[in-house]
């Protein structure tokens, strides 16, 4: 089961986060148009079919007027996630004016990604944006018609793919099962029996507004607790309309309002960090890896084992013009760089070719700087890292900056690093680690070929549970945290279960 699950991981993660979502909701539209053609649905496959075509046009068409405005670069996936969203929430319908209203919605979610900025980036749902205003008109609304019953299998697929690509289970999983509770009390409260409340929640808003909407990433907060906040947050007011219903002229509690108040949360909670940057330089780890280092225009709040959404520029492959990658350099590091490294193989996507053909002075964009990823708080906490090739990057900045605080008159943590690396001339940072003085189980099949290494430092030919036990007494007390690609989470997750440990904290890298 853990092999055919890292095989599954490892594949979504070779998929662009934004492509998925695309391909997704794409494959759900397609599903409703087939089933509208046996009357599944309440819509007519040529009312469905003219809303599909003003939804996504005019949100393609949307995103490259405000491009151009903006001297940007449009985004063609994004623009046309947001036309699907929009397609299959609005009302469907044949009416030129009310294909109007829908292109007009389609057109302010994309203006309202270039003009409601913060930090560099937008920070309000596109599509709940535009639904929002076009609701303020009067004139029109959102149905939510994708919630229905015969849709649920496709949705439910739908939303555990996304889920697990963006690693947001958990805050998805809350959202759902509370808003779900939230929405069924109230109306079993009402009269209504248990198994008729339960059988309406597949006609709500919930399951696609929390799998499609929510899980953006641009507009989540960085911090783990922070999004399981605003879940919840976003649970609450989607229960709202049943709870309290009001309305101040045209504004009511809709789900697309309660989304947009969850993005302010998370605007506040985050104080989202974005930054133009500046190549100063690049060097060779291993064979395989490289570091590169840029001048930030500002400086970027930052948390050591977080990572930036990277922005490059060009014609790219299927993967996309952006990657997200660790920061590999210590907060208010001494020369002001912000540095990352990633794993050169071939065949090279576009991004990483790009990336490698840039010259000194060449610039990028920090989009943003996110993730929960960090040490605990608690330095009392015995810590087991585990980590894989390029993985090793977040433990290098957690490792550098908690030897400065030590420096500083921190108590010192117990922590064993656990580094598995392919070969001898592939061990990425060794100096680095070597001056933070924490002990390391360095795993290398071809030991003989290492230089040589710190006296507190252990070498294993096999990553299993044996050689890990042999330096690491009551391995049961520790808390992990697993760094690397999908497979070895896996591999990780066995051993780790094998020595007893249970407290397990996770972040993969695929593909980089």
């Amino acid at each position: 089961m853990n092999a055919a699950a890292a095989r599954v991981d490892a594949a979504l993660g070779r998929v662009p986060m934004l492509r998925l979502v695309a391909v997704v909701l794409a494959a759900i539209s397609l599903v409703a148009l087939v089933l509208s053609l046996d009357g599944a649905l309440n819509y007519s496959t040529a009312t469905l079919l003219a809303t599909l075509v003003a939804a996504v046009g005019a949100s393609v068409l949307g995103d490259r007027l405000m491009a151009g405005l903006a001297r940007a670069r449009p985004v063609g996936e994004s623009a046309i996630v947001t036309g699907l969203i929009l397609f299959l929430v609005v009302f469907p319908s044949t009416a030129p004016s009310a294909l109007l209203l829908v292109a007009g919605a389609a057109l302010v979610a994309n203006a309202s990604k270039y003009l409601v900025r913060v930090g560099g980036r937008h920070v309000l749902n596109p599509a709940a944006t535009g639904l929002v205003v076009a609701g303020l008109t009067g004139l029109t609304g959102s149905a939510w018609w994708v919630g229905t019953p015969v849709l649920l299998p496709a949705l439910l697929v739908g939303v555990v793919l996304v889920a697990v690509r963006m690693r947001l289970v958990g805050p998805v999983a809350l959202l759902v099962v509370l808003g779900g509770a939230l929405q069924t009390g109230v109306v079993v409260a009402g009269g209504t029996d248990l198994p008729s409340a339960l059988a309406l929640l597949p006609s709500t808003p919930l399951l696609f507004l929390a799998g499609f909407m929510f899980t953006e990433p641009i507009t989540l907060p960085p911090r783990r607790g922070q999004r399981y906040a605003e879940a919840a947050l976003v649970a609450v007011l989607l229960a709202l309309p049943y709870l309290a219903p009001f309305s101040l002229g045209t504004l009511r509690p809709t789900p697309e309002l309660a989304l947009l108040v969850g993005n302010v949360f998370a605007l506040v909670a985050a104080r989202p960090s974005a930054a133009g940057l500046r190549l100063v330089g690049r060097r060779a780890l291993t064979p395989t890896a490289v570091e590169y280092a840029f001048q930030p225009d500002r400086p970027l709040r930052q948390r050591a084992g977080q990572y930036l959404e990277l922005h490059l520029p060009h014609r790219a492959d299927r993967r996309g013009a952006r990657r997200s990658l660790t920061i590999v350099s210590v907060p208010q590091e001494e020369d002001g760089t912000v540095r990352v490294a990633v794993r050169i193989r071939e065949p090279a996507s576009s991004f990483k070719r790009t990336l490698d053909a840039l010259e000194v002075g060449g610039t990028a964009r920090a989009v943003t700087v996110t993730g929960g990823f960090t040490l605990p708080d608690d330095r009392r906490l015995p810590l087991l890292l585990l980590a894989s090739g390029i993985g090793i990057t977040p433990f290098v900045s957690q490792l550098r900056q908690d030897a400065a605080e030590v420096a500083d008159g921190a108590p010192p943590r117990d922590v064993l690093l656990v580094d598995r690396v392919p070969s001898a001339d592939e061990v990425p940072y060794l100096p680095e680690l070597a001056a933070t003085g924490v002990r390391v189980l360095l795993v290398c099949p071809d030991p003989e070929a290492l230089p040589p290494l710190p006296d507190h430092w252990h070498v294993a030919r096999t990553f299993d549970a044996a050689a890990l036990a042999a330096v690491l007494p009551e391995p049961q007390r520790r808390v992990a945290a697993v760094s690397g690609s999908p497979r070895f989470l896996g591999e990780a997750r066995a051993v780790l279960r094998e020595l007893g440990v249970r407290r397990v904290r996770t972040d993969a890298f695929a593909g980089y």
